[in-house]
């Protein structure tokens, strides 16, 4: 009688470290879950950046006379743009000077169609949180004219700068650590 005595309660204990067990599992799978999640939602903005990079891309190509004309309009809608409230105010204000209607005819030049369709890449990416910009690549200006569509999302800046610490990329074209952007690089 006096040997069961001596066990009395290590049933209690051998539970409770197998709930402490299940406890330590069960936050482990919850912070991995946090983590998947947070990556699908990289993915799908980036999906989205992707395809904006893309349109405007083969809008440049389709207007090849006034590609200096889109980057123009996108530096000047990111001047002094330093986050997306200020960046989708600017393009809002600039929607006021779009005939979009007239621009469906042969009225409108080759100027006046980059504007508007960059002016609508802009629009689209303000409805997804996604600022765009475009500068000409790094190491390129030399060998042959290349244009660098960067999209950038959460603080990033559409910059390629080694002085902003949330740029997208250093001067030379590299991504900074951190940064939520995606550079595409067009021709």
């Amino acid at each position: 009688m006096a040997q069961l005595n001596s066990q009395s309660g290590v049933g209690l204990i051998e539970v409770m470290v197998s709930l402490l067990l299940l406890a330590i599992a069960v936050l482990g799978f919850s912070a991995l879950q946090i983590s998947a999640l947070s990556a699908t939602d990289e993915s799908l903005v980036r999906s989205r950046a992707m395809s904006m990079s893309k349109q405007l891309s083969e809008n440049m190509r389709l207007n090849t006379l006034s590609t200096d004309d889109f980057m123009t309009a996108l530096n000047t809608l990111n001047q002094g743009a330093d986050n997306i409230t200020k960046y989708c105010e600017k393009v809002a204000q600039a929607s006021s000077s779009f005939d979009q209607d007239s621009c469906k005819s042969d009225a409108c030049n080759a100027e006046e169609i980059a504007a508007l369709n960059t002016w609508q890449a802009a629009s689209l990416g303000c409805e997804q949180d996604i600022m765009l910009n475009m500068t000409t690549c790094p190491d390129m200006a030399d060998i042959n004219d290349r244009q660098c569509i960067i999209t950038s999302w959460g603080k990033t800046l559409p910059v390629l700068d080694d002085s902003i610490d949330n740029a997208c990329g250093n001067s030379n074209g590299s991504y900074k650590l951190g940064s939520h952007c995606l550079v595409m690089e067009a021709y």
